[in-house]
């Protein structure tokens, strides 16, 4: 079997990424009822349109499977899969199949929770590694 080799940079900067498309879907979450209040066109047609939960989740998933695989090779903690697998289903899939099915106010706190649980799995990840370079 062949060894695997994870520059330290991979690791930081994949976290670092996924740490901040999982804020901006948090942000994203958040803002989106307030906008909708204020700005009822641009909401509608921009904000909380669905192709644009589907781009979120197209660059969260991929970034986030990455970041969590590389660490684990780093670190071997399976902790960050356990935090980060349910979070990047629940932003992958609350917004495409369930959105018809949930009250106006459940699917944006199921996607902080999902955001949440990203978040939190990047920074375990990346705080994972007893090198100082991940500490920062």
């Amino acid at each position: 079997m062949r060894a695997v080799v994870v520059k330290v940079k991979e690791i930081v900067s994949w976290d670092k990424v996924g740490m901040a498309l999982s804020l901006l879907c948090a942000l994203h979450c958040i803002l989106t009822p307030i906008v909708m209040l204020s700005l009822p066109i641009m909401a509608r047609y921009y904000l909380a349109h669905p192709m644009f939960h589907v781009a979120l989740a197209l660059a969260i998933v991929p970034v986030g499977l990455f970041a969590f695989v590389l660490g684990y090779k780093h670190h071997h903690r399976s902790q960050v899969f356990w935090l980060g697998i349910p979070g990047l289903l629940i932003v992958a899939f609350i917004p495409v199949f369930f959105h018809s099915y949930l009250s106006w106010w459940l699917e944006p706190l199921l996607m902080l929770l999902g955001s949440s649980l990203l978040i939190y799995a990047h920074w375990m990840n990346r705080r994972s590694c007893s090198c100082s370079m991940h500490r920062a």
